[in-house]
């Protein structure tokens, strides 16, 4: 497993490792998933000691463990459940040290506890979490050395703050790294075996792993590696999160982003229904009296700058073709939705003429989209396509419910929403996205008006057709998917964002509007391409359009999630 990518964790850990390659600062590095700024991950660098000096390594790691390898000695990490990670030290003068590089002068470690069974706390504020380090054995001595800058400074200083371990006596020394949430805690006496704790770690991995329906040969390595980087994003419920909840990824998205969640939830709907549900509730968790749930969320921090599509109603009607919902799921999807939907309608036309608006390109998930090049407030057809497919989610579970008089209400208003849409969007029977204040067409070689093909048979033939014929042309299907931005767009970028390259949500979208609109073998043809390109190039926050080359954040939730959807779904 390459660290540099994929980041070694554990499910329901707020803790991973990363190597990083930087200037003159390159290692191995624990960070923590708490905190608010992705910019302040790092806790601490782990570098091994030979003879008291640091001594350069190769790494060898795999899903259960990681493995230091030098001359004359090896460490090894593990994790022992969420909360503790067990490093073992071979080799004769072998040691360890934890640089916990601080950023403010109240940051610091100390040691404490009795003479001979010291152990020390991390207090790493950057990152609003402290630290254990200890050993239950007795084995180690723990050197510290601090030096603060002389200004006293309460914003950011010069410091430095090293813990070194070394063992008392004998080659070989074990001590462990603690997470402390809240408050404070001391070393638990216990004994810790290496063997045992790395099987429960691969056994816990496959049982998440076993849950995913089989697929083909080739995609069975891919697939594992899929399970592990969602598995392994995982946090427990702390603070705000309420639930066992899939973070985006482990190396630069410490949070659920409120429409990541729902490629996640339909990931596992089919395969764990009690986690697929859990991931949608969890913005649901803190939606608002006005109905708008938070952009992101995460252990410590919410943030409402950007609401993200409401691609919710059309999420929680695909999973209910993959898994069961219980009465009491309906009536909470229905309160979801209806208050979503209402706040819309209500809060996002400001204008009155019952189309919803975007007032940022961060709203729609397709952040820099060329539909959003100047800065105005935009009418983009796939919001108000999805805004229909949450009234037709909430006629369904009307129905289900019995609530026979709000089904037809639904019904009704949706039908009306498709009249308006047909109308203001729809252009030599094409989508096109306007300015909101005077209804001027916004110029774009985007793919996010075409979204809106979301809407499937809802669309006239003609249309829906003709929108079918455009993104499946050679301007925006290449070998791997379709481009966020057409390729031959003068805008174009091979690495921009959503200015080009392919990414796994648009591509669930249109995969899914495709056997919507009764194109399962075109659908099928897609879903392939994006499978053999992820088997290829592993799970990445998106892809170059015309090469599948892997792009940003190597270690994507969403992207894997994707993946397991289409291969478990059986669609090559």
């Amino acid at each position: 497993m390459n660290l540099t990518d994929i980041p070694f964790s554990y499910y329901g850990s707020y803790m991973s490792i990363n190597y990083q390659k930087k200037t003159g600062d390159s290692g191995l590095f624990l960070n923590s998933l708490r905190g608010k700024s992705k910019s302040h991950m790092n806790v601490m660098k782990i570098v091994p000691l030979k003879n008291n000096e640091p001594v350069e390594y190769q790494y060898e790691a795999d899903y259960t463990k990681i493995s230091l390898k030098f001359l004359g000695g090896e460490i090894t990490i593990s994790f022992d459940g969420d909360s503790r990670i067990v490093v073992k030290g071979n080799g004769e003068d072998v040691g360890l040290r934890f640089d916990t590089q601080p950023v403010y002068n109240f940051e610091y470690n100390f040691l404490v506890g009795k003479k001979g069974e010291e152990y020390a706390i991390i207090n790493s504020y950057k990152n609003l979490t402290k630290f254990l380090i200890y050993s239950t054995e007795g084995k180690i001595s723990l050197n510290q050395d601090i030096q603060y800058d002389s200004t006293g400074s309460s914003d950011k200083a010069n410091n430095s703050s090293i813990i070194d371990i070394k063992p008392e006596n004998g080659e070989e020394f074990l001590c462990l790294i603690q997470d402390i949430p809240t408050n404070a805690a001391i070393p638990e006496k216990t004994v810790f075996d290496i063997d045992r704790i790395q099987a429960e770690s691969k056994q816990s991995l496959q049982d998440y792993y076993s849950k995913i329906p089989a697929a083909e040969e080739k995609y069975q390595e891919a697939l594992m590696l899929a399970a592990y980087t969602t598995w392994s994003t995982f946090v427990k419920p702390e603070g705000n999160l309420k639930r066992y909840t899939m973070y985006c990824s482990n190396k630069n998205f410490p949070g659920a982003w409120s429409w990541d969640h729902c490629f996640n939830a339909l990931g596992l709907a089919g395969v764990d229904n009690d986690l697929a549900w859990d991931q949608m509730a969890v913005l649901f968790d803190h939606q608002d009296e006005l109905g708008q749930i938070p952009g992101s969320v995460s252990d410590s921090t919410i943030r409402w700058n950007f609401c993200k599509p409401p691609v919710h109603g059309y999420f929680f009607g695909k999973m209910m073709e993959k898994m069961p919902f219980s009465e009491e799921q309906l009536q909470l999807t229905y309160q979801y939705i209806e208050k979503q939907i209402n706040f819309y309608l209500k809060y996002k036309d400001s204008n009155g003429d019952g189309i919803c608006e975007y007032h940022h390109g961060n709203d729609s998930g397709q952040d820099n989209s060329t539909v959003f090049s100047k800065p105005v407030v935009v009418n983009s057809p796939d919001l108000t396509a999805f805004i229909i497919k949450g009234m037709d989610l909430l006629a369904l579970v009307a129905g289900k419910l019995n609530k026979n008089d709000e089904q037809k209400h639904w019904t009704e208003k949706a039908d009306k929403l498709t009249e308006l849409f047909c109308e203001y969007f729809i252009m030599n029977d094409l989508p096109v996205a306007k300015q909101t204040l005077n209804d001027e067409i916004i110029p774009s070689n985007g793919v996010l008006p075409f979204v809106s093909l979301v809407l499937g048979k809802r669309l006239p033939d003609q249309i829906r057709q003709k929108m079918i014929d455009a993104v499946t042309s050679d301007r925006f299907l290449t070998k791997w998917g379709i481009a966020t931005e057409a390729i031959d767009s003068p805008d174009y970028e091979a690495d921009a964002y959503w200015r080009g390259p392919i990414w796994a949500p648009s591509t669930l979208l249109f995969v899914e509007a495709l056997k919507d609109c009764g194109e399962h073998e075109l659908a099928a043809d897609i879903a392939g391409r994006f499978c053999e390109m992820a088997r290829l190039n592993g799970f990445p926050e998106n892809y170059e359009a015309t090469t599948g080359r892997a792009l940003r954040d190597k270690s994507f939730t969403w992207t894997a999630s994707t993946f397991v959807h289409f291969v478990s779904q059986k669609i090559k």
